[in-house]
């Protein structure tokens, strides 16, 4: 038996998911594409069942990658039932999904989610009503605090069933639904005829492109004749009617119309929302996400380069001490300075980061960033949805890249891309900045850079919207209640991301460190470094073994400061380099050429015209905001 969660963004479909399955996720692109959906298996009464987790999606008639994604999956799993995850507290305009899934004719079960923020409200839903209304099973839900899962999951496998909920559309569209209808045949169609002769009034193109040519004429003809006897579009209409009729359920099942737009009224009076109060609030949120990665940050790196200088680095010394061949000597002292790196970057900055992004998401305050900034993105030639890759990128560049899919048009792509490529740096380059900058040369040298960072992206996104013209589309996006983040939600998002990035760092990490150390035991590294040292001191002021952190920096980011750390033989860089020379090290590494995997996403996103252009702007404006920097702060 196979189950699909549908529903829109931000309705907490995923938490369900998560809940429902456990450990054992499979995430898989749909074919053709970069949008993921993930597979996982519940267990019922010793009944082992599918479940997916479709794309969010606002509607059926697939306007985004997304949804149309998602209506593909809808279709061509063909799952025995479909859970439509509604947000309890948007229920007027949740409702209008489920309609679409009702009306093509899916076993429909409801999971009325967020149902504490209704109990919060001092309002009720009459569920019972609900369900005679919908003509299907209605479970409120907490996923959060897993309240209903069970019953949801006894439900979908036992309780299942096809609705005869009909939306009430105008009269003039329910006589052409009947006239299309009319001239369809059920054994060449999987979906009810009913279903078929709206979406070929919508101009359904998943429909259309299966339609005989007489239907699709006849389809064509009465669009145009409604849109002349009305003076309005026929898709804008049914629309409106499927509103009209969500409003008039809400109004049912909540109890007044004013009541159920008290529910939205925290929307109007939120301080996050308005650019007086939300301005100064987001400035403070990046202040703490800033100040903790420093703060707490350095403190764990202290503990745990401590803790392993008293054990792991004095057990690999004696090891090397014992040793006298080069290579040998190389590989123990490789593994050795890797861990070490690993113990001083990554786990105490980039593990921090990934905790308190997912802090940020499951609160909701990201999704009120997009809308407070969308103003902003505007002048840049995007949009308020910009700022959800531009934050994943501070994460990963890699899906951040990939996100940029939500944009409208392949040149807010481009935009967006470049922006991310060159201007927002990553967790890694972020663990460069505070483990080295942040660290040994002071909080305000680190926040510098940031600065310089955020001038770049803006002068940045100014010029590609000059050159590139084009007129951003428009955004529509679900804002959700504020509420406490799920501590167990919390930890297993840090985990996989971080699990994810220690598998694929490490073995390179380690691969590069037991290399430099071989090369260094035979006396090799210092002739290959020695080309590079007069530009690297003369442009840049740095040192030459700097240029060896700089290519493999190519790799991966955050192998960069890893890699000098093991080539100068101690994870306190402050012995090797000035604070100037830290400062310039790490901008020209937060701005230097994307790292191979981001490099390879470009590639296949973007072409490798463009990808190579990206590239070389990236490697010609690192060098010389690196050689400006060096010129002003002098040696």
């Amino acid at each position: 038996m196979e189950i699909a969660l549908a529903g829109n963004p931000n309705v907490g479909k995923s938490i369900i998911f998560s809940k429902l399955t456990g450990v054992g996720v499979i995430s898989a692109n749909y074919p053709g594409t970069t949008i993921e959906y993930e597979v996982g298996q519940a267990k019922f009464m010793g009944m082992t069942v599918t479940v997916i987790d479709l794309p969010g999606s606002y509607s059926l008639a697939g306007n985004t990658h997304e949804e149309r994604v998602a209506t593909n999956l809808l279709y061509e799993r063909k799952s025995d039932t479909v859970i439509a995850v509604l947000d309890a507290t948007r229920l007027e305009r949740n409702l209008v999904f489920l309609f679409e899934l009702i009306e093509s004719g899916h076993n429909v079960v409801v999971a009325l989610n967020m149902y504490d923020m209704v109990r919060k409200s001092k309002l009720s839903i009459d569920v019972g009503r609900l369900e005679r209304i919908l003509m299907m099973p209605v479970i409120p839900t907490v996923a959060t605090k897993d309240e209903g899962i069970d019953s949801l999951l006894s439900t979908a496998i036992q309780l299942r069933r096809k609705s005869n909920f009909r939306v009430r559309y105008d009269s003039h569209i329910e006589a052409m639904i009947t006239q299309l209808e009319g001239g369809l045949k059920e054994d060449e169609w999987d979906l009810p005829l009913r279903a078929v002769a709206v979406r070929l009034l919508s101009a359904d193109q998943n429909v259309l492109g299966k339609a005989s040519p007489e239907i699709k004429g006849v389809a064509d003809r009465l669009r145009q004749e409604f849109a002349a006897g009305h003076g309005e579009d026929l898709v804008v209409h049914i629309q409106r009617d499927r509103f009209g009729e969500a409003g008039r359920i809400a109004k049912e099942v909540i109890g007044t119309a004013a009541m159920a737009r008290k529910m939205d009224k925290s929307l109007t009076t939120d301080i996050t929302l308005r650019p007086l109060t939300g301005i100064p609030i987001l400035i403070g949120v990046l202040a703490l996400v800033f100040l903790t990665l420093v703060f707490a940050g350095g403190a764990i790196e202290s503990i745990l380069v401590g803790a392993y200088a008293d054990t792991g680095r004095a057990f690999f010394e004696d090891r090397d001490a014992q040793t006298h061949n080069g290579i040998l000597s190389g590989i123990t002292m490789g593994v050795s300075l890797s861990i070490e790196a690993m113990l001083a970057l990554v786990v105490p900055y980039i593990l921090v980061f990934y905790v308190m992004l997912s802090i940020l998401e499951d609160t909701g305050y990201l999704v009120r960033v997009v809308s407070l900034l969308d103003g902003v993105m505007h002048r840049l030639g995007l949009h308020g949805r910009a700022v959800i890759p531009m934050v994943v990128g501070f994460g990963c560049n890699v899906p951040a890249i990939l996100a940029t899919k939500a944009m409208g048009s392949r040149r807010e792509r481009l935009i967006l891309a470049v922006l991310i490529t060159i201007a927002v740096p990553c967790s890694a380059q972020t663990a460069i900045i505070i483990g080295s900058v942040g660290k040994f040369a002071g909080a305000w040298w680190a926040l510098l850079i940031y600065v310089v960072m955020m001038g770049t992206l803006v002068v940045l996104g100014l010029a590609l919207h000059r050159f590139i013209k084009f007129e951003p589309t428009g955004m529509c996006i679900e804002i959700p209640d504020m509420r406490w983040p799920s501590l167990k939600q919390t930890a297993t998002k840090t985990y996989i991301r971080l699990k994810e990035f220690l598998t694929i760092a490490f073995p390179l990490l380690l691969t590069g460190s037991i290399i430099l150390e071989i090369l260094l035991a035979v006396d090799v590294l210092q002739q290959i470094l020695e080309p590079a040292g007069p530009f690297m001191l003369t442009v840049l002021g740095l040192p030459a073994f700097t240029a060896v952190a700089l290519v493999f920096g190519i790799l991966r980011k955050e192998m960069a400061l890893q890699m000098m750390m093991v080539i100068a033989g101690t994870s306190n860089i402050a012995l090797v380099l000035t604070q100037h020379q830290m400062f310039v090290f790490a901008l020209v590494m937060a701005v230097f050429m994307p790292c191979l995997a981001a490099f390879a996403v470009m590639l296949k996103e973007f072409g490798p015209r463009s990808t190579t252009m990206v590239a070389l702007a990236s490697f010609s404006l690192a060098l010389t905001m690196g050689a400006v920097a060096n010129l002003i702060l002098g040696p």
